[in-house]
């Protein structure tokens, strides 16, 4: 044998494997959806019933099952070694070794009858039809576990191997009754060897064989009584196809057609059965004249149609083996290929359309357009016509001399050789890199300092969370104050850097101090920064920030509350209620003797024990009850309560009232009247309301506790302010303050601030202070702890930028490695630098750098192990530790967010390919770092160790301080807690109005709204995660133009781009979950280097002006969607103009089906829209000069582009 025929061999192999492999892939991700949970969970209890009872006492009287003991055997194990999801998983799986064994048996069948061509294209027409992976992995049914030893049996049977034929004839029978048809023909055929050529023994074998198996397989069931195993398994088949009496079960054969499904077939069924027994004697007639594996099979395929077209009764699946049996023919011969696919894609439509019958079940919709047209009543019967019409054909085939193994197509496998007409000849920019230079590192700094001046900028607005900060920022801070975590669903890594950045960048200290009168008892803080202070005296005295105090005027008594609303001071003491209203005059110049605006007398009242002012509103609080004053010249209104301490919601619309029992009394705004009790807590000192989590937080008097209600359900919690970073407390806090525009609480107890972040009321904190009284300056982000020594100012606007700027670091990290990247894949120096410039540019790059979530982690990490695996190629010093190192990195991405287990998943595969290539070439172990065969072997280890045990361990080690600790939610341990965290994804099927299909994603038809804010001034601010359109939509392009060009042009680089992207992408196309659009960022620095290779092509062969051009409207795009993006303030009125597409408006969803009646709330002036343009051209205009200047000699220099002219 010459090496060109060895080599051809091996190369077919490889294809038959390859094929193989990606239907398993394909199956394995099917096998994550939901499928049918009725078939799916009876599965599930049969395994788990043989696991506890075993098998004697399975089919006890009263149980329903179904189906023969074969199959059940299979149940049992997977019983015995797995329970919950991953039993259910497993159960759905059963089909995808049976498929395997389906395509290598027909690829080996036809390996020497037809060739290699025809074996791989029956491997590759099995392995990728869709029919099977419905019907098995996404489905859960397993009639491919019945279709592989039928299938076998007919070969067997062919190779005169009589007794095995009997033996699998009857396990094929035994898995499902339909599955029979083996024996059938077997038996047939070894009848018909008797009559004609008087050999008695096929017979005897058959029968032997098929016998000694169902009597083996039945007896653990029912006994060694064989009389009673037949009489079982009669009464088994007749207890099946008496379950449902119908014409039709979704199987669209004629019955369908003149009498519908699902009819009752009472005066059909006998005729059914007469047509159904013609048809089997018909189909084994050819073997009275022929009895070799192609007339075998043949005749099964003519039964198997007969079983589904002609009987009432049948299920939809019951064509399933034909497309089995029929596959060597299908393979192998060029006029039964064409009704065989027709066959295959409409009964893979029937699947579709009997599976989404059952919506109370499934979690699959048809669109409307389909249910309207292919699945209306004329659609059903034009479906089955063309089953009939091409079943019909393939039997015509099949009689008339196709019935054979011989091959007459005219498949071919390519073959390697020099440069062939057809091969594209690309740039030499395009062609392999090389390790960055330092001006390569120059360039990926420059654009990382872009990226981190365009994401820095404003980063700390909005100040509170937004989106999902409220769960992954809010979690940050609970591992700070080791509480159980509120979000769980998500590896804490990300988080954990979040909480360093809290560390780092919170600036929660005392950071200056100033002056306060010594005598002060009193004091309160304007959110312009107005401080008022009130001392023993009843002096009251102003001072602006920063200013040193001055007397404004005196109170008749000793002050007993304080409070500003707006420019107004209100005060209290025994006597009276006084209201000072302040002008900018008066604060400039107080003239310490300045009259009361309004007073109100406070005659025989008991003494004051709480007070404040909300939106007008006066509050004052005693041992009796709540006064409520609308003006201090109306009559208040009483509310029976005796009130310890007294808070109010932001909007002024309800009162929360702390009683001295520690009840929370909730009063509404415009009746003063209680609305409900929040009880559960103790005697408190102080209360406060946060807006953003709504909830009210008390102090409590006899400890250091927060008592906290939550509005919305009313529960309570308790959660102490000690903890190992706060410290120990020996009392309760005595007062507590809220700032408005992040929501933090402070409370103040034995000399020390305590901050809380009050979503998950997480204490983290704890500042020294001196004073003794809280008040907060809005605007200037400052906590003014006063008291006699004067304020201490705590910074407050910080945390935000805290939580973020990790965030934003990483997406620095991200450009610059991508850059670096670029560098290392392709010689164009040009290239890199457009990839950044990309980075630059895109929206959604933009957004998700600036929220506090995973997706910037993750992704990052993804891209950094990515380069160190490119660049263990072509190592500077070891490709080992470049390996390594990928390997840590993976391992970090997957402790980010599981999607890092889809890089992992394409390492393995990419190692299998490169393996494979190396082998097909004759040089196994040649294909470098990946190559699972180099060093003899020992590098399959290696990339075991890097990309299996290393992210493995550092995954459990970022839970190792939760092991048996106290933070892990619910008392789970770690598999319990990777159950509940699959559980949560594989069921979050809710419809979300931002969702978005996979498919969706690269044209930007859903960006996710994240944040809305309204000023009293009439500007809004927004944010959405929208992709850069210019970008996007050219990217979708250059992407395809990739696939292509990497495959016409034998591009390794091209195919790293394509294959890295795709193996973030695919993964979400079978989740049966919501999506959304930032799940395509993982994908989106690949997808952005498709198009920087893309752009690339055209600037290397003289295209440059388009390039400029093009990126210059990328960066208008920018600048235009920028408010959008990024939450700068612009007129509410003005939003219309940036919603350029019916989807992105919220009254257009995805879920559960397609449905768009936009209305945009908004219309903008035609002036507004060409301001908003003229700034983009301006920008555009910019970007465009600097790029026209980088091809300057100097700037040249340093882009050293590399322009070969060629074309394809």
């Amino acid at each position: 044998m010459n090496d060109d025929v060895v080599g051809r061999d091996r190369r077919a192999r490889l294809l038959v494997v390859g094929v193989i492999a990606i239907g398993v892939i394909v199956r394995l991700l099917a096998v994550r959806a939901q499928g049918f949970p009725t078939d799916v969970g009876t599965f599930e209890a049969w395994a788990e019933r043989l696991a506890e009872i075993g098998p004697g006492r399975f089919y006890e009287p009263g149980y329903f099952s179904d189906y023969p003991p074969a199959f059940l055997y299979v149940l049992w194990l997977l019983g015995a070694l797995f329970d919950g999801e991953l039993l259910r998983l497993a159960v759905k799986a059963i089909s995808i070794p049976a498929d395997v064994g389906i395509a290598l048996l027909g690829a080996r069948l036809l390996w020497r009858s037809a060739g290699r061509t025809a074996a791989i294209a029956a491997a590759a027409l099995w392995s990728l039809q869709p029919g099977p992976i419905f019907a098995g992995p996404y489905w859960g049914q397993v009639d491919a576990v019945g279709t592989l030893p039928l299938f076998g049996s007919l070969v067997a049977a062919g190779s005169r191997r009589w007794l095995l034929a009997g033996a699998l004839g009857a396990l094929a029978a035994l898995v499902k009754p339909q599955f029979g048809i083996g024996l059938l023909v077997i038996g047939a055929a070894a009848a018909f060897e008797f009559i004609r050529e008087a050999h008695p023994r096929p017979v005897a074998l058959v029968i032997g064989g098929a016998a000694a198996t169902a009597y083996a397989l039945s007896v653990p069931f029912w006994g060694v009584d064989p009389t009673r195993i037949a009489a079982e398994l009669v009464g088994l088949v007749r207890s099946a196809s008496e379950t449902y009496p119908f014409t039709s079960l979704y199987a669209f054969n004629a019955w369908s057609v003149f009498f519908d499904f699902w009819k009752s077939d009472t005066d059909l069924v006998y005729w059914g059965g007469v047509l159904l027994v013609v048809g089997l004697v018909l189909s084994v007639v050819p073997l009275w004249w022929r009895r070799d594996t192609a007339t075998l099979l043949a005749c099964a395929v003519l039964a198997g149609l007969a079983f589904y077209f002609l009987p009432t009764r049948a299920h939809e699946r019951y064509l399933f083996p034909v497309f089995a049996l029929a596959l060597p023919f299908a393979a192998a011969r060029k006029r039964v290929l064409p009704p065989y696919v027709v066959l295959a894609l409409a009964f893979a439509l029937s699947l579709y359309y009997a599976f989404t019958r059952y919506e109370q079940y499934v979690d699959l919709r048809v669109p409307q357009i389909l249910e309207a047209t292919l699945f209306s009543r004329a659609g059903q019967i034009g479906i089955a016509l063309v089953l009939l019409g091409a079943a019909a054909y393939l039997v015509w085939r099949l009689l008339r001399g196709d019935a054979r193994l011989e091959n007459d197509t005219r498949w071919s496998i390519p073959v390697d050789g020099p440069a062939r007409e057809g091969r594209w000849i690309l740039p030499a920019g395009l062609g392999t890199g090389r390790a960055p230079t330092r001006r390569d590192v120059t360039v990926a700094a420059l654009v990382a300092l872009a990226v981190l001046g365009t994401r820095g900028y404003r980063l700390d607005w909005p100040r509170d969370m937004y989106f999902d900060e409220v769960y992954h920022a809010r979690t940050a801070f609970e591992l700070l104050a080791q509480r159980e975590p509120y979000e769980w669903t998500h590896p804490h890594l990300a988080k954990e850097i979040m909480a360093l950045g809290i560390l780092a960048f919170g600036d929660d200290r005392v950071s200056r101090h100033e002056s306060a009168p010594a005598t002060t008892v009193m004091s309160a803080v304007a959110n312009d920064g107005l401080r008022v202070y009130a001392l023993a005296d009843g002096t009251i005295q102003i001072a602006e920030r920063g200013a040193s105090p001055q007397t404004l005027t005196q109170l008749l008594g000793p002050p007993q509350g304080l409070a500003i609303d707006d420019d107004r001071i209100f005060a209290v003491i025994d006597q009276e209620i006084d209201e000072i209203d302040l002008t900018p005059s008066i604060r400039a110049t107080p003239s310490g003797h300045l009259s009361f605006s309004r007073v109100r007398a406070r005659v025989g009242e008991p003494a004051v024990t709480s007070f404040t002012v909300s939106v007008g509103r006066v509050l004052v609080g005693t041992s009796r009850s709540l006064a409520v004053y609308s003006t201090l010249d109306a009559d208040p209104t009483i509310v029976p309560i005796a009130t310890v301490a007294v808070t109010a919601k932001t909007d002024g619309s309800e009162f929360y009232a702390l009683d001295p029992q520690g009840i929370v009394h909730v009063i509404s705004a415009e009746t003063a009247k209680e609305t409900r009790a929040l009880t559960g807590g103790r005697p408190g000192t102080a209360i406060a309301y946060a807006l953003g989590p709504n909830r009210v937080f008390v102090a409590r008097a006899d400890s250091a506790t927060l008592d906290v209600y939550e509005l919305e359900t009313g529960s309570h919690d308790a959660v102490p302010l000690a903890n190992p970073r706060t410290g120990t407390f020996s009392s309760g806090a005595s007062a507590l303050a809220v700032v408005p525009r992040t929501d933090f609480l402070y409370a103040l107890d034995e000399g020390r601030v305590v901050v809380v972040e009050t979503h998950g009321t997480s204490p983290y904190a704890s500042i020294p202070v001196g004073g003794s009284m809280l008040g907060v300056d809005g605007e200037g982000d400052t906590l003014v702890v006063a008291g006699p020594g004067g304020a201490d100012l705590i910074e407050t606007g910080r945390h935000a930028l805290a939580w973020r700027l990790p965030g934003v670091l990483f997406a620095a990290l991200l450009a610059f490695l991508l850059v670096l990247l670029a560098r290392r894949l392709f010689a164009s120096a040009v290239l890199p630098a457009l990839v950044g410039l990309a980075v630059v540019l895109d929206g959604s790059m933009f957004a998700q750098a600036r929220i506090g979530m995973n997706d910037i982690y993750v992704a990052t990490l993804i891209v950094a192990g990515w380069y160190f695996v490119v660049a263990a190629y072509r190592p500077r010093r070891s490709a080992l530790v470049d390996v390594l190192i990928a390997g840590v990195l993976f391992g970090l991405a997957l402790a980010s967010k599981w999607a890092g287990a889809y890089t992992l998943v394409g390492l393995l595969i990419a190692s299998i390919a490169v393996t494979a290539r190396a082998y097909e070439r004759g040089r196994p172990g040649t294909g470098g770092p990946l190559d699972l065969l180099a060093r003899r072997g020992l590098n399959a280890v290696i990339l075991f160790v890097s990309f299996a045990v290393v992210p493995a361990a550092i995954y459990l080690a970022s839970y190792l301080r939760w092991f048996g600790g106290p933070t892990i939610p619910y008392g789970w341990n770690l598999v319990e807690l990777t159950q509940q965290m699959y559980w949560y994804h594989s069921s979050l099927t809710a419809p979300h109005p931002a969702g978005s299909p996979w498919w969706s994603w690269p044209l930007v038809l859903k960006p996710v709204y994240w944040y809305f804010g309204a000023s009293s001034g009439g500007d809004n601010a927004y944010i959405y995660d929208a992709g850069n359109v210019v970008l996007f939509w050219a990217g979708l392009v250059a992407f395809c133009w990739c696939a292509v060009a990497a495959i016409r042009a034998r591009s390794v680089p091209l195919a790293f781009v394509v294959f890295a992207g795709l193996a973030q992408y695919v993964a979400w196309i079978p989740i049966g979950r919501v999506l959304f659009f930032y799940h395509f960022f993982t994908v989106l620095p690949f997808y952005l280097l498709a198009l920087a290779a893309g752009l690339a092509f055209l600037w290397e062969t003289g295209r440059a002006r388009l390039v400029v051009g093009y990126l210059a409207a990328a960066a208008a795009a920018f600048a235009y969607f920028y408010p959008f993006i990024s939450a700068q303030p612009f007129p509410g009125a003005q939003a219309g103009m940036f919603f350029i597409l019916p989807t992105w408006t919220y009254e257009c969803q995805f879920y559960p089906t397609f449905v768009c009646n936009p209305t945009i709330g908004s219309s903008f002036s035609v002036v507004a829209l060409f301001g908003r343009l003229a700034l983009s051209v301006a920008v555009a205009a910019t970007v465009a000069m600097l790029i026209m200047w980088s091809g300057s000699p100097g700037f040249s220099r340093l882009l050293a582009t590399v322009r070969s002219g060629t074309r394809r």
